[in-house]
């Protein structure tokens, strides 16, 4: 009989309850501040906005074949037999691929299917609960992978940011994109295309960024039945309720989360003004 197991990674805990049901296991990725390291899952949030504002210098890094394959090994001694093992895109981290050298140093029976959607953090958190729901309600190994995979395969992520130099400091955009969006006063639009985030359009407003989010909202309720929107807001409450109210009154099945966090990596990239949202659709 299989006994699955879900395996995500630091950057994906946008949510309290991501944590509640006891098949989930998390690996750590790291940030270096000022030449110090840390586990992402030793930072509290109060440390990391504190530190965002003092700092000089702040790294991330993934986390390591070992500690996946630790992981993995505590799956097995626990009795389960298949794992689910998603993480953060290829494209920005290489967490995906510390995933997939460990299964390849293996000694014993356990089944992987390892993702790495073309988003992350709240983008993948968004399809997590879904995925939660089928194993607890006893789905295949094989269900779990195909939905998983349908799921992913049209997400999109898209934010706008108040200062664009810390996803220069990240190195996620050039200097010159990162100075014109700060000293114009541009509202940047930042999406992941491909995996990567990319600095797609550029605002004078945050209504016209808002505007924009709800065109895309559009385009996906054309598309598909069922839509699942993750609103992330950094600081930025009134937009994010604005973005909220307007969705449920256009598309009232929609399932819409609140979200109000980032971990330690993505607050690194990110910094901590700003709002956007995710989308899922099935």
């Amino acid at each position: 009989m299989e006994k699955i197991g879900l395996l995500i990674d630091s950057t994906t805990l946008t949510r309290d309850t991501l944590l509640q049901v006891p098949f989930v296991k998390v690996a750590s990725l790291n940030v270096s501040i000022d030449d110090v390291d840390y586990r992402e899952l030793d930072i509290t949030t109060s440390q990391m906005i504190e530190h965002l504002h003092s700092a000089k210098k702040m790294l991330t890094s993934q986390p390591s074949p070992g500690e996946f394959l630790k992981l993995y090994e505590q799956f097995h001694q626990e009795g389960y037999t298949h794992v689910v093992v998603i993480t953060l895109s290829d494209k920005i981290s290489g967490t995906y691929q510390s995933a997939q050298i460990a299964s390849t140093m293996m000694d014993f029976p356990l089944t992987l299917k390892v993702f790495a959607p073309q988003v992350a953090s709240f983008g993948v958190a968004n399809v997590i609960p879904l995925i939660q729901k089928m194993i607890s309600d006893g789905a295949s190994f094989d269900e779990v992978v195909l939905r998983s995979d349908r799921l992913y395969s049209d997400s999109c992520v898209m934010f706008t940011l108040s200062d664009l130099m810390h996803l220069f400091r990240g190195g996620r955009l050039n200097r010159i994109q990162a100075l014109l969006g700060t000293v114009l006063r541009i509202k940047p639009i930042i999406e992941m295309v491909e995996g990567k985030l990319a600095l797609t359009r550029k605002e004078r407003t945050n209504q016209a960024c808002y505007e924009y989010f709800m065109d895309k909202v559009e385009t996906y309720a054309k598309k598909y039945s069922r839509l699942y929107i993750d609103i992330i807001q950094l600081n930025k409450p009134e937009w994010a309720e604005k973005l909220k109210e307007a969705i449920e009154s256009k598309y009232p099945t929609a399932v819409i989360h609140m979200t109000s966090y980032v971990s330690p990596v993505f607050f690194v990239h990110l910094g901590d003004q700003g709002f956007g949202l995710s989308i899922s659709a099935e």
